[in-house]
């Protein structure tokens, strides 16, 4: 058996911090799908040991633990599929009530066309235009038909890695949620004695800002989501309740967030003329994305934890930025378990 105490320091380190650097090469790919999962797990094991004395076995309370943290989730994914399909239905279902009409329009354009075209027979500008118009149209077409074929593709290429990415982040959630204490006894282990109070204070600061993590990104894409339904309800908007989820939803995308559902809706609404709701949706939407990213999701966040506002400013967008949607709970996170290891040292250094 080796004899680590033979080994010298020198040693040690070297080869410990090789291997390390070794294992991260290895998951840089799937890295942030697995702290996620750890950070996941955090929030599993209270309710896993709420539920064991009714299970008795672990492994039991800890999946049903999981099932109960996704229940929201799934419950929101079905509510949504259900608005878009009645959606669906209502468009797709008023196509063959309108034919009639819809023939009977068409006949009557082509009539006027028709007799347009036979007042103007001697003039080649009106069909060198016409042709103008349907090539250009012919070639939109084409490039819009292009362009959905390549999303389709890129998706279908993007499941695998998606389903294994999901696989994965299952299986971190479940043994961080089952195996957490052993991590947490290691660390105490390997961690000296006389500088235990410093890691003690940083694991404190650490459970504050786990709290706070989901405080900053819930509750805010909960109160987007309300406020955008209420503002799509004044300007009229139909499937109010499907157009909300879809805004609060998209608070976790990085970068674009919810302009992805204001800037359309802005934007339809001022191509089919409706100019004065457009506008509206858009500098509203503004006021309400703003508020509750620059104002609403730091305040909350700072009520569960010392950690200055700013930092959990900076680790919400620019987490997203660099990490995608994992980077909304491992940006903040990070920088405020520095944040906190800081004051943790200046804590001891007045104390000395």
């Amino acid at each position: 058996m080796l004899n680590i105490k033979k080994l010298s320091i020198s040693t040690i380190f070297p080869i410990i911090i090789l291997l390390t650097l070794l294992s991260f090469g290895i998951l840089i790919p799937i890295i942030s799908v697995v702290v996620l999962g750890a950070i996941l797990a955090y929030y599993v094991r209270p309710i896993a040991r709420r539920i064991k004395p009714f299970v008795r076995y672990e492994t039991l309370a800890i999946l049903i633990g999981m099932l109960i943290l996704a229940a929201p989730i799934v419950a929101l994914l079905y509510i949504t599929a259900g608005q878009i399909l009645a959606a669906a239905i209502q468009v797709f279902g008023s196509i063959p009530h309108s034919s009639a009409s819809a023939t009977s329009s068409a006949t009557a354009t082509a009539m006027n066309i028709k007799s347009s075209l036979a007042t103007a027979q001697n003039s080649d500008s009106l069909n060198n235009l016409a042709n103008l118009f349907l090539s250009n149209i012919t070639a939109i077409a084409e490039k819009l038909i292009s362009y959905l074929v390549n999303q389709i593709i890129n998706l279908l290429e993007f499941l695998p890695t998606l389903a294994m990415q999901i696989l994965i982040l299952l299986f971190s959630t479940f043994y961080f949620a089952k195996d957490g204490d052993k991590v947490v006894r290691y660390i105490k282990d390997i961690v000296p004695a006389e500088d235990k109070d410093f890691y003690r204070r940083i694991i404190h600061g650490t459970d504050d800002i786990m709290k706070s993590i989901v405080v900053g990104n819930v509750v805010p894409a909960v109160i987007l989501g309300i406020l955008s339904m209420i503002l799509y309800y004044f300007l009229g908007y139909p499937y109010i309740v499907l157009l909300g989820i879809l805004s609060g939803l998209s608070e976790f995308i990085p970068i674009v967030g919810p302009w992805i559902v204001y800037g359309v809706l802005g934007l339809f609404s001022i191509l089919t003329g409706d100019i004065t709701t457009g506008i509206l949706v858009i500098f509203f939407g503004w006021i309400i994305e703003t508020t509750t990213d620059m104002y609403i999701r730091p305040k909350l966040s700072v009520n569960y934890s010392e950690v200055h506002p700013l930092v959990f400013l900076l680790g919400f967008i620019f987490g997203a930025v660099t990490l995608g949607i994992p980077g909304l709970f491992i940006g903040p996170l990070i920088l405020g378990v520095t944040y906190s290891a800081y004051m943790a040292y200046r804590e001891e250094v007045k104390d000395v």
